[in-house]
């Protein structure tokens, strides 16, 4: 039973992952810089510590009494996340939903998947959901090739991109999901920190989440220093006041979206045990892909594409769509 409440939480979690780009595709007036500064601010940083706080009783208490050596290498993961969180933010931009979703968050699920199932133990990889796993991730990796090929294919004038920079998005896309699938392995080497938090009185299935509040809290500096220099170099901080209310209202619930994402993913993961972090992820991620694909569609971003290269990206997403059965069953496997 805790195995299905578990998978039902990671299900959930893909869904609000796959739905938090959405509102800032509907902002007027801001660039991309304010609407990621402001997202970041109250999803990283506000948002996180206000959940993290109220479900893990003396959270700082348990922060501090965990070796420092385990809270620097989770600041490091949250820090290198931090760069991908923006990689992932220009790689949107410039691919569009539709085709970021996939090509991002396809990566995103193959490394973070694999390093916590090679940190389990090699004699894992042969077990029934180590092989599912990996063919799992092979054929996602085939998926976001086919729905690669159909962004360079894709001549629709509908978003941001001009077709020549679809290369261009793709490395930051590639750059993207190597460095944003770190959380996971922060999570999955957050041991001492997730005995501290329990020890200090939080449940079992929560005790994990302190990792996202210490990681987000590293990748929260990195990405609001990014933003402010942009909009200092293109002297465009004082857009930020247009259209406030609107902004911010779209913008908060793309944080609020976003970061309970993964605390319904951590308390999935926990519930589903130590396959959690290795079966669980790739579903969260799986999951988030063809929800955030079908918003890109919903919103037109192929719409006047050829029919050549809407084929390729439907074949793309069946491929992984595919993959996530076989995720499916390496969960139940287990």
């Amino acid at each position: 039973m805790r195995l299905v409440i578990g998978l039902a939480f990671v299900l959930l979690a893909g869904v609000f992952q796959g739905s938090f780009i959405l509102p800032m595709t509907l902002t007027r007036k801001w660039e991309w810089e304010h609407s990621w500064a402001v997202f970041s601010l109250l999803g990283m940083l506000v948002f996180n510590w206000a959940i993290g706080a109220a479900v893990l009783p003396g959270l700082p208490a348990a922060i501090r009494m965990t070796d420092p050596a385990g809270i620097y290498a989770l600041l490091l993961f949250g820090a290198c996340w931090g760069v991908g969180a923006i990689l992932f933010g220009l790689g949107m931009k410039r691919l569009g939903m539709a085709v970021g979703y996939p090509v991002i968050m396809g990566l995103i699920l193959s490394v973070g998947a694999l390093i916590p199932l090679v940190q389990s133990g090699a004699g894992q990889l042969t077990t029934a959901p180590g092989v599912l796993l990996l063919a799992g991730t092979l054929i996602v990796l085939s998926g976001i090739i086919l729905c690669s090929r159909a962004a360079g294919s894709n001549t629709s004038n509908d978003t941001e991109r001009p077709p020549f920079v679809a290369g261009a998005g793709l490395t930051i896309a590639l750059f993207a999901g190597i460095f944003s699938s770190l959380p996971n392995i922060g999570l999955n080497n957050a041991a001492r920190l997730t005995e501290s938090a329990t020890r200090l009185g939080a449940a079992p299935e929560l005790a994990g989440n302190a990792a996202w509040v210490v990681q987000f809290t590293a990748g929260f500096v990195v990405n609001f220093v990014y933003c402010a220099i942009l909009m200092v170099r293109r002297r465009n901080a004082a857009f930020i006041l247009h259209h406030a209310p609107r902004n911010l209202s779209l913008v908060a619930g793309m944080a609020l979206m976003w970061i309970l994402s993964f605390y319904l993913y951590g308390l999935g993961a926990t519930l589903m045990g130590r396959w959690g972090p290795i079966i669980g992820w790739p579903v969260f991620i799986s999951l988030a892909i063809l929800v955030g694909n079908l918003w890109g569609l919903w919103r037109g971003e192929w719409k006047s594409a050829s029919p050549s290269a809407r084929a390729r990206l439907s074949r793309g997403l069946l491929v992984i769509l595919g993959a996530l059965v076989l995720f499916g069953l390496g969960s139940a496997l287990r």
